[in-house]
């Protein structure tokens, strides 16, 4: 008889393999990646750059779900969830919250160049410090209070194979397939269309500006092609995967047939959704020219410091401040904001 206990086989063996690598990459290149672009949104902020607040947002989504990396790692290394059910829920919840609150967030960063580039007269009324702080607010009260329902259920499945399942049962419950479609068109359908849009309006108001050279046209538009491309090819593949097997779970919960044919690409997808997060930071902030010119500042810095201190006999640390504020002092600034300097905003 088929009921919630139910669960189909999954034979594959190569995921032991093919996620860890996945998710040990992406921990090690988004967590450097990350952490380096705190320092850059740190002063876009200080700055008063509004763009630095969505950043600064994003940032924050791509490190919370790149720490739970570790325990995913382990877990689809042994494909037997060894780590409790508390550790599960709090796990998956972030695991599967942060994932959208990126989408969000990259999502509000295309909308926010949108329009300070479109609009750049209205954009000194529509974008603030403080509008930019209410949206990132909402975002995150919708994203995890819609998964706020994952602390609430104790989703640790024994499997046919007689090994633990977090967050993962096949076919899937009723409860995960309904959740599912609210991922689909609204938390992610919606930032898909405003990203979309975005970059291709850009695009657009970039091509017929006067003032700006053919190399800096072609250079601003393979960037946002890359960020729309990146953005589709992390996300869209896994969410069409999801949509059937919502869909699938929905209309025929015991059809196991449809679920060992979708779960290899189910799998896959969902671990590349990964990827972006450790790319974000290099595509969305270690691209500015001024933002690079600063970075190898902030690296000769604290060379200095590190030969410094290795030099000090005493090992006292005010030389070292001196030679810190001396490298500082060369900071020429970030991200432009200006309306008239679109050529190194992005």
């Amino acid at each position: 008889m088929c009921n919630e206990t139910f669960s189909c086989p999954f034979p594959d063996k190569y995921e032991a393999f093919l996620f860890p690598t996945i998710y040990g990459i992406v921990l090690i290149v988004g967590l450097l990646g990350n952490l380096m672009a705190v320092g850059v949104i740190f002063r876009l902020i200080r700055k008063r750059n509004i763009l630095g607040i969505y950043l600064a947002n994003l940032c924050a989504s791509d490190l919370m779900y790149i720490c739970t990396l570790p325990v995913w790692i382990a877990y689809t290394a042994k494909e037997d969830w060894l780590f409790g059910t508390l550790t599960c829920k709090i796990v998956g919840f972030f695991f599967n919250a942060n994932l959208y609150t990126t989408i969000s967030f990259l999502s509000c960063i295309a909308t926010d160049r949108f329009v300070a580039m479109v609009f750049p007269l209205h954009a000194r009324i529509i974008r603030s410090m403080k509008g930019a702080l209410i949206i990132c607010v909402i975002v995150w009260l919708i994203i995890l209070g819609s998964h706020s329902y994952f602390l609430s259920r104790d989703d640790l499945f024994t499997s046919s194979q007689d090994v633990e399942l977090c967050y993962e049962k096949y076919p899937l419950e009723k409860w995960m397939a309904h959740l599912n479609y609210f991922r689909i068109f609204v938390v992610f359908l919606i930032p898909l269309i405003l990203l979309v849009f975005s970059y291709c309006s850009i695009i657009r108001v970039i091509h017929l500006t006067p003032g700006l050279v053919k190399e800096q046209k072609r250079r601003i538009t393979g960037l946002l092609l890359s960020m729309t491309a990146i953005f589709v090819l992390c996300y869209l593949p896994y969410h069409v995967v999801l949509f059937i097997r919502s869909y699938v779970s929905d209309m025929d919960y015991c059809n196991c047939d449809i679920e060992k044919r979708v779960r290899p690409a189910y799998r896959i997808t969902f671990a590349l959704t990964s990827i972006s997060s450790a790319l974000d930071p290099f595509i969305n902030i270690f691209v500015s020219d001024g933002v690079k010119k600063d970075l190898l500042v902030e690296l000769k810095s604290l060379w200095l410091c590190v030969r410094f201190h290795r030099r000090s006999k005493k090992g006292k640390l005010d030389g070292v401040n001196v030679v810190c504020d001396v490298a500082a002092q060369r900071n020429n600034g970030f991200l432009c904001t200006h309306q008239t300097k679109v050529q190194t905003r992005f």
